[in-house]
């Protein structure tokens, strides 16, 4: 639901509160509390309501609800003398009380991602309507593949998964949608499975007037399904670029698994793969290695597999073997050179080793196999920062976020801005950017020692010192020695810097 109140939207579903359309950044807890207070106002909040339900009944000083509620306030521009917003009852607590209007538009809706030249569309996820929710992975997998041969066409621009999946489970209007992620053109469709059989139904609609320039469905065999998605991207291809040929589409299709078996197990593993846990990692990580044994030839369980030990690595769910990540990418690359996705994490691979001379020409080679991936340009700013080139970092940091609005891990991107933006000394932008993935339901724990460098640099103690408790609470085992061999950067001012700020909170030396 999104409430607006004067110049400000609050969306308790995307978990952000705007101003004129542009996220104000927020501590979770202060959020929370807004968000409490906005469904409440109808009535005055006690105490004991905020620390039930925004302190999940943990013991918490008036100090601290205090101190929440002068954030909030001055997050919406209001304040404890004016009280236009949230006004305080004496002994009694707090009300919401400016005027509210409800509605359920987008906050904060990312700007259009302008593709200039070429056309543009994004790939919705096709709606499962068999009786078996298991079968979900099934309408998923169908839908990725399609945005993967896409994406092998340089004359689109091809909308990254992680934001068309945002719309996975909801009836959004089409134009809406082809406006918020900048797409011309969006392809919806729907799957039925079963026993042996599958229907597949696909439409193409122009993002623009809401018009259908294609429909189709499918009744086949499930031995069929690869020719059918590959029937489904050659008439998408058709309807949009009439002189592409079939040539060129069979030349850049994906190799397909020998086994459906196989198939289907890479699907689940990318089911467990999105939803970015601890458990879930492992899952995806056992589904992956069976499907590998079924058929080792498929390459995209080998990139799964692969990016699983690097993200998990990166959340901190699992302990990454080197050795083990670069022998997958490079069986990968050696599988398909053809694919871009392959090239990202065998560059992610030397990324870890920093050799970012080898990861960065990686990068580059799957930019120019496929232009519109989002995580590319993402991993090329990172290791571009941390070899001593922030600034082009940031721009291609700030591509990524841009060419995959909604992107599911988008926050390690957000956090990589935040450690950039350290190193060029634009220390209240960090903050910023550091508070905004802090807010991101996937955030990565090394988020927490970016904001505590950033608030130390500019002076803000206290603050500097409540964001270093975070950091050690997560990792008690955390010191400047422990920083120095986290990271992977090659560039020494930019890192003495960082660290410099660290020091002047108190993390110890170690």
């Amino acid at each position: 639901m999104i409430f607006r109140f004067d110049e400000y939207a609050l969306d308790t579903d995307g978990y952000i509160l705007a101003k004129e359309g542009e996220p104000v950044p927020l501590e979770p807890q202060v959020f929370g509390l807004l968000q409490f207070l906005v469904q409440n106002r109808d009535r005055v909040v006690s105490k004991d309501d905020l620390i039930e339900h925004v302190w999940d009944g943990r013991i918490v000083s008036d100090a601290a609800i205090t101190s929440a509620v002068n954030l909030a306030r001055r997050a919406v521009d209001d304040d404890g003398k004016t009280q236009a917003v949230i006004k305080t009852f004496p002994r009694r607590g707090f009300r919401f009380v400016a005027a509210i209007a409800e509605d359920s538009n987008v906050v904060g809706a990312p700007a259009p991602v302008s593709s200039v030249d070429k056309p543009s569309i994004a790939v919705l996820p096709f709606e499962n309507l068999s009786a078996d929710p298991e079968q979900e992975y099934f309408s998923d997998g169908v839908a990725e593949d399609i945005i993967s041969a896409l994406s092998h066409m340089r004359q689109f621009f091809v909308v990254a998964r992680n934001s068309s999946f945002f719309y996975k489970g909801q009836s959004p209007d089409i134009r809406k949608v082809a406006e918020e992620l900048g797409a011309r053109y969006v392809l919806e469709g729907s799957i039925r499975k079963a026993g042996n059989k599958v229907r597949i139904s696909a439409q193409l609609i122009d993002g623009e007037t809401g018009n259908h320039l294609w429909a189709q469905k499918y009744d086949r065999e499930l031995e069929d399904i690869f020719a059918v998605q590959d029937e489904i991207t050659l008439s998408v291809v058709g309807a949009i670029e009439p002189e592409l040929t079939r040539s060129e589409i069979e030349r850049a299709r994906r190799k397909p698994a020998n086994d459906l078996g196989a198939w289907e197990l890479y699907q689940r593993g990318l089911w467990h793969y999105f939803r970015i846990t601890k458990d879930d990692y492992e899952k995806a990580i056992e589904l992956f290695s069976k499907a590998i044994e079924l058929d080792p030839n498929f390459i995209y369980p080998h990139v799964g597999l692969a990016e699983c030990y690097s993200w998990g690595m990166y959340y901190g769910f699992i302990e990454y073997d080197r050795e083990y990540g670069r022998t997958l990418a490079r069986r990968a690359v050696e599988l398909a050179p053809e694919v871009a996705q392959a090239h990202v994490t065998l560059g992610f691979s030397h990324y870890h080793d920093k050799d970012h001379v080898a990861a960065i020409a990686e990068y580059n080679v799957a930019i120019q196999l496929n232009p519109s991936a989002a995580q590319t340009y993402g991993w090329l700013g990172f290791s571009q920062s941390l070899s001593g080139s922030p600034e082009d970092g940031l721009e291609n940091l700030r591509l990524a976020i841009k060419l995959s609005p909604r992107d599911t891990l988008a926050a390690v991107f957000f956090s990589g801005m935040a450690i950039t933006l350290i190193f060029l000394e634009r220390h209240e932008e960090s903050v910023e950017w550091a508070q905004k993935t802090l807010q991101h339901p996937h955030f990565p724990w090394q988020v927490r020692a970016h904001l505590t460098s950033a608030l130390a640099h500019l002076g803000r103690d206290r603050e500097a010192k409540s964001s270093l408790a975070g950091l050690l609470g997560f990792n008690p085992d955390i010191s400047i020695s422990a920083v120095k061999q986290m990271f992977a950067t090659t560039d020494g001012p930019h890192r003495d810097h960082y660290l410099d700020g660290l020091r002047k909170a108190g993390l110890p030396e170690g």
